[in-house]
């Protein structure tokens, strides 16, 4: 299936130095790429990809609060409660009162959540080998370099801004 290409970013943004604007056209742009690609790998193995992250989270974090599973995702919690009533009726989950604390309830995966992780983990490791692993040893070392100092960066960033916004997340 071939796809229109994907719409141009502007050359420049007001403010900031060319090397700096092409540096970000081409992270956007491989984002938006990685993001079509993930999600045709995914839906080719009958995945959601809405549903993929909560099943990664999950896989390592069985039981976990649904409030703490919304916050690991980003998501508000309706969003959450819409994708788990989802997967509740594919059987994927199971949402259970905390024991201890009736105001929680926590969120388990079943055997059928547990299978398709596995087949999301090997859809995942398909995507992985066909694009970043055909890239020769010393980029890939480059670019998992570059791309944590990267992730540091923004999460400063974030830190920062959320500190400024009294921590509110809705500031954002």
């Amino acid at each position: 299936m071939t796809h229109p290409p994907l719409p141009a970013l502007p050359r420049s943004l007001d403010g900031v130095d060319d090397l700096s604007s092409a540096a970000f056209r081409a992270f956007i742009g491989t984002l938006r790429l990685h993001r079509r690609l993930m999600m045709q790998a995914l839906a080719d193995h009958g995945i959601h990809p809405g549903q993929a992250m909560c099943l990664r989270v999950l896989i390592a974090n069985d039981g976990i609060t649904q409030r703490d599973l919304a916050k690991a995702l980003y998501v508000a919690p309706p969003t959450l409660t819409k994708m788990l009533h989802s997967m509740e009726k594919a059987g994927l989950v199971l949402r259970r009162p905390d024991a201890t604390d009736a105001r929680l309830t926590r969120v388990e995966l079943t055997d059928a959540g547990r299978a398709l992780e596995k087949r999301m983990r090997a859809a995942a490791a398909e995507y992985v080998n066909a694009t970043i692993g055909t890239l020769p040893d010393d980029d890939r070392r480059d670019l998992a370099r570059l791309l944590d100092a990267l992730s540091a960066t923004i999460e400063r960033a974030s830190a920062t801004r959320e500190a400024g916004a009294g921590g509110s997340e809705a500031a954002l």
